[in-house]
């Protein structure tokens, strides 16, 4: 009997396992493709164009007023032998 129980054993661990994984193991390939798809249908590398209409009467609200400014600046000469530069 214990001769037919190692041959049991035997046969036993020998045959194939059952794959009984979700697409025979390709389940994180395929959620990996799918997400994939997902991010580049739904996060756009470039960002819309928006059109920016005037307004019905033609005139704008806007108004530009240039500032001016004037600055003077003065370089005072070098005193002679010195041999700093201006």
């Amino acid at each position: 009997m214990a001769a037919d129980d190692e041959g049991d054993d035997l046969a036993r661990l020998r045959q194939q396992p059952e794959n009984v994984h979700l697409l025979g193991g390709f389940g994180p390939l395929v959620v990996g493709a799918v997400l994939f798809v997902l991010m580049v249908l739904l996060a756009p590398t470039i960002a819309p164009e928006r059109v920016v209409e005037e307004p019905v009467g033609g005139t704008t609200t806007t108004t530009l007023e240039l500032a001016t400014t004037t600055t003077t600046t003065t370089i005072a000469p070098a005193a002679p032998g010195s041999t700093e530069a201006p």
